[in-house]
């Protein structure tokens, strides 16, 4: 390594003091360098002093080239004076004309802990230019050196980061692995003159960013919830000016782009101005000068004295030199006295109110530790922090005992408004620089807002009225501790709701108070900084009163379902029974019904926009980015909304839904007034968690809600289809050949239709209900929620509880869906087994034909529109045609599995072709084009049993080339209809016969 004179050697006490980087770092360091014997000869070529990257050593070829030279030189170099020495004196540089011999090498017992045995040679060797002894170094020092090269990049750069500049810039460009790691270009580009990102690879920047940091320059990239990162720098004021002033960048994004591809250059000028002064505060004959004469010889004024000892205070961060323990101490001593001085001179004019010294003084007050000392003295000698208020402030004083609600607080802060803004003219009148007007101002509001430090009686006083308020609050009777004649007092959950909307209209006049100081006329105070004074001073609270909102909330919910039940419990018999009653009417004019209930939605709807104060239209346009609104909660518990249930009976209630999700809102608009805190506050982070938690809660509860009602219908629905298919079953088996229903099986057939239909009925309108519920969710998340939660955050537990309820909603419509369609399939099946009969395709000869579609099509055909009518009134287009096209393809494969039970003429093919038209029709009129094809297919397929035997190859082949059967039939299913044909063993070899289509 490079030697250096003065307290700035290569290896100084800097970065040597820990323990653990004595033993881990740089003792492995000397080692890889030096080789085993660790040798400390100087070069001939030490390292300038700043940054003139010379005397480059490099160990790995100089153990590389002449080994054996060296090994035959040093072992004939006489070895005496063997001696034990203290480790640490090894390390400074005291021995460097000795050679430490290691404990492999030495016939004696080890070196006790922390010291070293060396050895003096009768002659000084001379000078060498490099560091290593290769002799003695041998294949062990370049192995040590491969291990310390080989570590992490981050590693590496870590070390060099604790080293000392000088001791830093040597090792850097010690060996070619280093300079690789470190130089763009290669080793051979330390001195190619480029800098920044065209000189330094990422660890090398990296190296010179941890540098600048040393010096208290903070960078950092502000994260902020559903926002990309930003990159951020906070350079001390006292830096940011010297920067401006070398080099002409000023403003955060000029220095922050500086310091991203150049910090080689913003290091190396900055410690290039510093260094000098810095280093002379290491002797104590030094300090004065130092600070008394700027660089060019002219003699510094108070404020430039002041202004470099705020440089030196964050340069010493860093420790920069080896003798930076004594540096910093004596600069401290220095900084201390200069500015004590200059205190006390100020305090002696705030006394005789001498405005103009104050003035002078504080001008240099504000070079030095950013003025906070005068600053704090203007705070401390303010009347309402001295322990003796003049009579004239003891009117805010006098309104902060009188506190008991929202409204004597707003009196309190107006009287402190007057204060605030009157100390403000003083700071105005005292203080010259902006920035120390402003930091005046934010410390005397933060000390109004604290907790109180001392025995003044204005410290923290408003604090000390908010407290007030909170026990006053709590100490509200409630109607469970007097006995039951007295009235007029409230119950628990509204002394609960009282003190919740009471804080969240404070912390809303408190903030337009915020507002009003950043706009006051002689100084201002940043709207950002009044807002934290504000939320200071609720911080100790939010985590009771979001654990009290959540009590609330819970138990208004339950209170809600409670009634919900209990008059579901008490009308549920009757209106059961009327429900039943009634579902025929209801079947036959569904259209009449379903216009009721596009009504009852319309009125739900704007109900619910008249509440949320909202326009249905923005409410899924503007996605949620309309101003918060201020807290105005009432503090009684919110006013109930009834609009009615559609039905006489309803397994779900619509006002039910409405009342939790306004109550939800009335919540989440008192912990709204928390969420405008500064995104690094604690208490933000509380309210967000807390408004999430409540948003979770909500949905919870919705779908506990619509869970029983769904398991309840999907449960009726079941046991019907089994109940259906038990009866279908008994009614096949009594049926024999072509016998006709007996009355008692029609009649118990038609009983089981009217079952069906009245269930069926009542699970449509639970899905409109249950859609309706899941809309007024929608609109409530777009125009409220999305204020503070991310909606395509899918991490967060509201959207996963949302996507929850959703998949409820469709799994349990899916499933009543199933059993609907199976139910009705079932049925129809059973229509068209029992009605059609085998002479309906097999005519006798001498029997006219109508051509019109049989019995059996038809009454499966009005079953199919009288079923499917429920169906249609679906709100959603699109889970209506999944729906109704299953039904199709459910449909259509029963066709296909009846025409197959049949032998089938010429004249009875007609007659299939005019049941298939009629089954075309239905599917035209409620299916779509992708499921129609399949009923075109099974058409055009039925035209093989009207036409001749040798034309029937032909058409089959047409039918192919057309594609007809692709992805409707299989080959096998078109083979079995067309050997549906009465003749087909008289002409099968006309149509099997080379076959190369089928």
């Amino acid at each position: 390594m490079g030697e250096d004179s003065g307290d700035e050697a290569g290896i100084g006490g800097g970065w040597l003091s820990p323990r653990t980087l004595l033993d881990k770092t740089t003792k492995f360091v000397l080692n890889a360098a030096h080789g085993k014997t660790r040798t400390l000869l100087p070069t001939t070529e030490p390292a300038g002093r700043g940054f003139a990257e010379t005397g480059v050593l490099d160990w790995g070829d100089d153990i590389a080239a002449g080994a054996e030279d060296e090994a035959e030189e040093h072992a004939a170099e006489p070895q005496e004076h063997l001696m034990l020495v203290p480790e640490r004196d090894v390390l400074c540089g005291r021995w460097n004309d000795c050679a430490v011999v290691g404990d492999e090498q030495s016939a004696l017992s080890p070196a006790p802990p922390g010291m070293l045995r060396i050895v003096r040679p009768a002659v000084p060797p001379p000078r060498r230019r490099t560091a290593t002894r290769p002799g003695l170094a041998g294949t062990g020092a370049a192995g040590q050196l491969r291990q310390f090269t080989a570590l992490p990049a981050r590693v590496v750069a870590r070390v060099l980061e604790l080293l000392p500049v000088d001791a830093m810039l040597a090792v850097a460009n010690s060996c070619r692995v280093l300079r690789r790691a470190m130089h763009a270009h290669g080793p051979g580009a330390a001195g190619s003159g480029a800098a920044g990102a065209q000189a330094y690879t990422g660890v090398g920047l990296r190296v010179w960013r941890a540098r600048i940091g040393q010096m208290g320059w903070r960078m950092w990239h502000e994260r902020r919830r559903g926002l990309e990162r930003r990159p951020r720098i906070a350079v001390p004021p006292s830096h940011a000016r010297l920067l401006a002033r070398l080099s002409g960048v000023d403003g955060e994004a000029a220095v922050l782009e500086l310091v991203r591809l150049e910090p080689d250059l913003v290091f190396k000028a900055v410690y290039a101005e510093l260094i000098g002064d810095y280093s002379a505060f290491a002797r104590a004959d030094r300090c004065v000068p130092a600070l008394a004469w700027a660089g060019d010889g002219r003699l510094r004024g108070a404020r430039s004295a002041a202004e470099r000892l705020d440089q030196l205070l964050w340069f010493a961060r860093g420790r920069f030199t080896g003798a930076a323990d004594a540096a910093n101490r004596r600069l401290v001593a220095a900084a201390d006295a200069f500015e004590a001085a200059h205190l006390a001179r100020f305090k002696r004019a705030l006394v005789a109110g001498d405005r103009a010294q104050m003035r002078r003084c504080a001008l240099v007050l504000a070079g030095i530790r950013d003025g906070r000392a005068c600053v704090r003295v203007l705070v401390d000698a303010h009347p309402l922090f001295n322990g003796a208020p003049a009579p004239r402030y003891s009117a805010v004083l006098d309104a902060g005992a009188r506190v008991a609600d929202a409204h004597t607080f707003d009196a309190f802060l107006g009287a402190l408004h007057s204060v605030i803004a009157e100390h403000a003219r003083v700071v105005a009148a005292v203080l010259p620089v902006p920035a120390l007007q402003e930091s005046a101002l934010h410390a005397f509001v933060q000390a109004l807002f604290a907790s109180p430090a001392g025995s003044g009686s204005g410290s923290g006083v408003a604090l000390g009225a908010l407290r007030r308020l909170y026990a006053h609050l709590r100490a509200i009777p409630v109607a469970d501790q007097i006995s039951r004649g007295e009235r007029g007092l409230p119950d628990a959950a509204t002394r609960d709701i009282v003190y919740l909307s009471t804080v969240a209209s404070v912390v809303s006049l408190v903030l337009d108070k915020a507002d009003a100081w950043a706009q006051m006329p002689h100084v201002r105070l940043p709207r950002e900084l009044g807002r934290r004074c504000v939320f200071a001073a609720f911080d100790g609270v939010i985590d009771e009163y979001v654990l009290l909102e959540r009590r609330v909330i819970e138990r208004a919910y339950e209170g809600e379902v409670a009634q919900w039940a209990a008059r579901a419990a008490r009308d549920s018999v009757a209106a059961a029974e009327a429900a039943a009653a009634d579902a025929a009417a209801r079947l036959v004019n569904f259209r009449q019904r379903q216009q009721q209930l596009d009504e009852y939605r319309d009125r739900v709807l704007l109900v619910l926009q008249d509440r949320l104060q909202i326009t249905l239209e923005g409410s899924s346009s503007n996605g949620g980015k309309r101003p918060r609104r201020r807290s105005s909660a009432s503090h009684e518990a919110p006013r109930r909304t009834v609009v009615g249930d559609v039905l006489g009976y309803a397994p779900i209630s619509i006002d039910l839904c409405l009342n939790m999700v306004l109550t939800n809102r009335d919540t989440i608009e008192r912990l709204a007034v928390f969420a405008e805190a500064p995104p690094d506050m604690r208490l933000r982070e509380k309210a967000q968690d807390a408004i999430e938690s409540v948003v979770c809660s909500l949905l919870q509860n919705i779908g506990n809600h619509l869970r029983p009602a769904f398991g309840h219908m999907v449960a009726e629905l079941k046991d019907l289809e089994h109940t259906v298919m038990l009866s279908l079953e008994q009614h096949q088996q009594q049926q024999s050949g072509d016998t006709a229903y007996t009355a008692a099986q029609a009649q118990a057939e038609q009983q089981a239709r009217g079952k069906f239909a009245s269930a069926e009925l009542r699970f449509f309108e639970l899905i409109h209900l249950s859609d309706l519920c899941v809309q007024l969710l929608e609109i409530y998340f777009k125009s409220y929620v999305a204020q503070f939660i991310d909606q395509h955050d899918f991490l967060s537990q509201s959207n996963q509880e949302r996507r929850g309820l959703e998949r409820l909603v469709d799994d349990s419509v899916a499933v009543g869906m199933d059993c609907v369609i199976s139910i009705i399939m079932s049925q129809t099946q059973h229509i068209v087994n029992t009605e059609q009969r085998a002479s309906d395709f097999s005519p006798d000869s001498n029997v006219s034909l109508a051509l019109t579609p049989t019995l059996a099509c038809t009454r499966a055909v009005q079953f199919l529109g009288e079923s499917t009518v429920v169906l249609q009134s679906m709100a959603q287009r699109q889970v209506r045609a999944v729906f109704v096209g299953e039904v199709g393809l459910r449909l259509f494969h029963v066709l296909l599995d009846h025409v197959k039970q049949f032998r089938i003429t010429e004249p009875g093919g007609f007659q299939l072709i005019a049941d298939l038209n009629l089954y075309y029709d239905w599917a035209a009129a409620n299916v779509d084009p992708d499921i129609l094809r399949y009923f075109a297919a099974l058409k055009d397929l039925a035209n093989c049993f009207i036409l001749a035997p040798r034309d029937l190859r032909g058409f089959l082949k047409d039918q192919y080339s057309r594609h007809t059967f692709d992805g409707v039939m299989r080959s096998e299913e078109v083979y079995d209809v067309v050997a549906c044909r009465a003749d087909y063993r008289a002409i099968r070899s006309q149509v099997e016969g080379h076959c190369d289509f089928m």
